[in-house]
């Protein structure tokens, strides 16, 4: 399984690993606010890889989070953080009908214990792949055990009962645009932003982390019920191409666009989503 910062080009070893990178790009890295004495900043690489870093009063650094630049892919409300690190929300459609829900670690998560945010947020979704796949196209991750309802588990040869009543193919599969969010499975004090993922791929490119040197692979793909970046290692794989299948464990991070008031998140969205279909 590849690490979270591994999925943006930034391998570490370890904590001294960490407190090296972190003073290497401190001095250039945005202040995003301060609360309570603890000042987050975000530093960003020009591959679209950022990193997000909160310093306390006594110069030490409390909290880090790997991220990636890019688009909003979703329309969040209803964000409630559960722990110190991971926040539940509801992804809505612009008419504000629920799609999913999910649960993940926000770059603004420190500064949102003093804030209260409007009823959508435009936000931008990156999945770093620390567990992933690519598939040729749906019908190859359909006809492959990535695809199936349980990939560890054993179906058997026959169908369960219900599914030989309702006329449901055996063994269970997901679809090819798929979201299990099963971070959001424990008590909330034990939540965590990772979550089972497969999205059809709409454009994808290599990127070369500047820091380290190391290429990885930046893909938006479309799941379900928003649109993500998925992440990951480059390993030397082909970069993949519009309609492939990416699958697989997905770490979920975000990153909040709060507009001016008479720019309602909602419609920014949907002028969005029109644009990308003329």
């Amino acid at each position: 399984m590849a690490s979270n910062l591994g999925c943006i080009g930034l391998p570490v070893d370890g904590e001294a690993g960490l407190g090296r990178l972190i003073s290497q790009i401190r001095d250039s890295a945005a202040t995003l606010g301060v609360v309570d004495g603890v000042e987050v900043k975000r530093w960003e690489d020009a591959s679209g890889a950022r990193l997000i870093f909160a310093v306390n009063r006594h110069d030490e650094v409390v909290d880090v989070l790997p991220s990636f630049a890019d688009e909003p892919g979703a329309l969040l409300t209803g964000i409630q953080l559960l722990n110190d690190a991971a926040a539940a929300a509801s992804v809505v459609a612009a008419d504000g009908e629920e799609l999913t829900q999910l649960v993940i670690e926000l770059e603004q998560r420190t500064l949102l214990r003093t804030r209260r945010l409007s009823d959508a947020v435009a936000a931008s979704i990156i999945a770093l792949g620390v567990d992933i796949v690519v598939h040729a196209d749906a019908d190859a991750f359909a006809a492959s055990d990535a695809s199936l309802l349980d990939p560890a588990g054993d179906p058997g040869d026959e169908p369960a009962a219900r599914f030989t009543e309702n006329g449901w193919p055996w063994p269970p599969r997901v679809a090819a645009m798929s979201f299990i969010p099963y971070g959001s499975f424990a008590e909330p004090h034990e939540a965590a932003a990772y979550a089972r993922l497969a999205g059809v791929v709409l454009s994808a490119s290599r990127r070369s982390n500047t820091i380290s040197g190391q290429p990885f692979i930046a893909a938006r793909v479309r799941s379900a019920g928003f649109e993500a970046t998925v992440c990951y290692p480059d390993d030397d794989q082909p970069v993949p191409s519009p309609g492939a299948v990416i699958a697989g464990e997905v770490f979920l991070v975000g990153s909040l666009e709060l507009p001016p008031p008479d720019d309602p998140p909602a419609s920014r969205f949907s002028r969005r989503r029109r644009r990308e279909r003329t």
